[in-house]
């Protein structure tokens, strides 16, 4: 069976999943290199046709997880009971819900018609999967997991008349055991925040967790309780000066309150409150699943802190994070959800190297060096890790560009930025390098031999850590030898690289280990702020022309370096 998975709203792109395999993957800004491109996917779709060798009219089904529109066995009976409790408890509060739904109505009409129209235009009519948001995110989300039972937790600031559902996934069945409406959206919390502190929201809320441990959430608590809280793990916003259901539309009131506290106790309350609403979220529903395993999709679950609260609550055993957790992985997640549910085919842990491939010949970079002058290359041969290394040694930034490209939010290991981890102030030095502001330290990435000794509570069978999806405690051994990676709460969000998914990689960081005693390197993704990760060759030999990084490491074959900069080449080529 052939699925196209297909978004346009967002982070535009599409997926095709073939008889339980995914097979292709990827966002269409890596393409146009606008960041969080909401436009129609169309050398998206392209793509991942041709990387499977297949053409529309091949496509069994199309899968459309965006808007599938008000369910009434779903929604009905959810809004009546809210906005009736809205009426008793809250009467001023009612205009705000009242715009939510409207919003809820009207928001999402064009882009709903631009894909009923590329369906009606190549007929498709017949073959399309209409999926509802969250069960998108959260069924998704558990047909990649490894496990075979779970808790699925979906949050996010809205999606088909809803922000949060709880589910219980089994081998015999499933059952929805708690929904939340748009209106009670800690998505739309979290993002208030991102912008009273001077971010965009829907995209700068990794700021506000990094800057939370900087500051005392005990101060500014009481605050975020007046905008949204909960009973007995039943969120509730509360309407009015304090929050609305929406990124617009900030009171006199709230803002001459927030401006009473500093902007890291602010972002450490919001980060405290969220935490400790999911949690609770999660306690209320952990009892009914006996494995203690929990499935984590939506945009919120991007806050690695988060998943690490849930990860130690108790109850919880084990936590799968869908890598594209947010709406960009909405192509992957409607595919495995349609596909499912016509086949009964899953897609466990499925890889995330999905994009395009930096397969390069040397003619073919001989011919893209033609217009970087500056630029020398070297195929390295059996030297290259020798060679990495030494590199590493002498402080060189080094980009990555091999192997097929990640889907999601990630870069890991593919399309990298890596350096030694220690030197703590290169979080100062690299953002500026990379045009970033940044609160949150740089990630490491380690081989999984190594994991055990450097992250307290890691098991070899966390899939969430394969793909830098949550944080860890770090032990004081890794925090001394690495502290460029370590927050200053003590953390990392590690992704832990084992021999099986990449052999090259594995076998550089247990070598640098060897040579230096630091069990990472540090990871983060090849890109300037406000710039999509590096799609294609030029993507990235523009950083290197730049001097963003010193070295560019090209299909675990080439070094690409700049004549004029990387002194380290310049010596050992003489």
């Amino acid at each position: 069976m052939l699925v196209l998975g297909v978004t346009n709203n967002d982070l535009a792109g599409a997926c095709l999943v073939r008889d339980g395999e995914v097979v292709a993957a990827v966002s269409e800004e890596r393409f146009t290199r606008v960041k969080d491109h909401s436009i129609w996917p169309q050398r998206s779709i392209d793509f991942v046709l041709g990387a499977g060798g297949a053409a529309l009219a091949d496509v069994d089904l199309v899968a459309y997880g965006w808007t599938a529109g008000f369910d009434a066995e779903k929604h009905l009976l959810l809004y009546v009971d809210r906005i009736a409790e809205e009426a008793l408890q809250r009467p001023d509060a009612i205009p705000h819900l009242r715009k939510r739904i409207a919003d809820e109505l009207h928001n999402d009409k064009a882009k709903r018609a631009e894909f009923d129209e590329f369906v009606a235009a190549n007929g498709l009519r017949h073959r399309v999967a209409y999926l509802d948001h969250h069960e998108s995110h959260g069924l998704g989300a558990f047909l990649c997991s490894p496990f075979d039972e779970a808790l699925v937790v979906t949050c996010d600031g809205r999606g088909d008349y809803q922000s949060l559902t709880v589910a219980h996934y089994w081998p015999e069945g499933e059952r929805v055991l708690q929904r939340e409406t748009s209106i009670d959206s800690l998505g739309y919390f979290y993002g208030r925040i991102t912008k009273l502190l001077g971010f965009r929201p829907n995209r700068h809320e990794g700021k506000i967790t990094g800057l939370a441990a900087n500051g005392d959430a005990e101060r500014a608590l009481p605050l975020m309780r007046k905008m949204i809280d909960h009973r007995d793990g039943v969120i509730r916003a509360h309407c009015g000066d304090y929050y609305q259901p929406s990124y617009r539309g900030y009171s006199d009131v709230l803002l001459a309150e927030i401006a009473e506290y500093e902007p890291a106790d602010v972002a450490a309350a919001a980060q405290r409150h969220v935490e400790d609403l999911l949690t609770a979220v999660v306690r209320r529903h952990i009892g009914r699943v006996p494995s203690g395993q929990v499935c984590l999709s939506g945009g919120v679950f991007a806050n690695v802190k988060l998943n690490q609260r849930i990860l130690e609550t108790e109850g919880v055993d084990n936590v799968y994070v869908l890598p594209p957790m947010g709406d960009g992985g909405l192509p992957l997640q409607a595919a495995a959800v349609a596909e499912y549910r016509h086949s009964g085919a899953r897609h466990r842990v499925p890889t995330m190297a999905l994009g395009p491939a930096a397969t390069v010949s040397e003619a073919q970079l001989a011919e893209a060096l033609g217009d970087y002058p500056t630029l020398r290359r070297l195929e390295a041969g059996d030297e290259l890790e020798e060679i990495l290394l030494q590199a590493l040694e002498a402080k060189q930034v080094i980009g990555t560009y091999r192997g097929r490209m990640e889907f999601g939010p990630r870069s890991l290991g593919r399309r990298s930025v890596i350096y030694s981890t220690d030197d703590p102030t290169m979080n100062d030095w690299l953002n500026k390098r990379l045009k970033r502001t940044e609160f949150m330290p740089f990630a490491p990435i380690t081989a999984e031999d190594l994991a055990a000794g450097s992250y307290l509570g890691w098991r070899p069978d966390h899939p969430s850590a394969l793909f830098m999806t949550l944080t860890y405690d770090c032990t004081e051994e890794f925090a001394k030898a690495c502290p460029a990676v370590v927050h200053v709460d003590g953390t990392a969000r590690p992704q832990v690289v084992r021999r099986q998914d990449d052999e090259f990689l594995h076998g550089l960081l247990m070598a640098w280990h060897g040579r230096s005693g630091q069990a990472a390197l540090v990871n983060t993704s090849f890109n300037k702020h406000e710039e999509p990760i590096v799609g294609s060759l030029t993507d990235a030999l523009d950083p290197l022309r730049d001097g963003i990084v010193d070295l560019l490491l090209v299909d675990d074959r080439y070094l690409v370096w700049k004549d004029d900069a990387a002194a380290f080449m310049r010596r050992r080529n003489g």
